[in-house]
């Protein structure tokens, strides 16, 4: 029902004049944050949106402000991509939002994985051979967290 619905909409955002150039600055923006994401590491995908892209300047809004500085780093590359895939970009600018990030439907990849009992032997190894420090209480401090589990079952 819903998925009927939605193509009603858009046919008749489709039909009408300005429907239809909403429709067409919306697919724009859309495809052009695709091309950014591409662009960007894995763990960085998620934290931006494309507000505008007004003449040859492109608006960003990002969730905070540790991301806006690391986007910062990547103008350059962002500009000189951008121009290549077609997009005439000269400049970015970015603005920090002040509502927290939209959820996602989907949880990124989990890049880690679980410490099996071969790693936990391993670890163990590590830490006999450690002088007494930070480290060794590091990896102390990760072998028991990960044995919490073993010992409850």
């Amino acid at each position: 029902m819903a998925k009927e619905h939605s193509r009603q909409a858009l046919q008749w955002v489709d039909n009408d004049g300005r429907g239809a150039s909403v429709l067409f600055t919306a697919q724009r923006l859309i495809a052009l944050e695709q091309s950014l994401r591409q662009l960007l590491p894995a763990n960085l995908r998620q934290g931006f949106a494309v507000a505008e892209l007004s003449g040859e300047e492109l608006t960003l809004i990002t969730y905070n402000t540790a991301f806006a500085a690391k986007i910062r780093q990547f103008q350059p590359r962002f500009i000189e991509q951008l121009n290549a895939n077609g997009w005439p970009v000269t400049a970015i600018r970015i603005r920090v939002s002040a509502e927290p990030r939209p959820k996602h439907g989907t949880k990124p990849e989990r890049l880690a994985r679980t410490l099996d009992k071969d790693d936990l032997e391993h670890f163990d190894q590590l830490a006999q051979t450690l002088r007494p420090g930070p480290l060794a209480d590091s990896v102390n401090k990760l072998l028991a967290h990960h044995r919490k589990p073993l010992n409850t079952k």
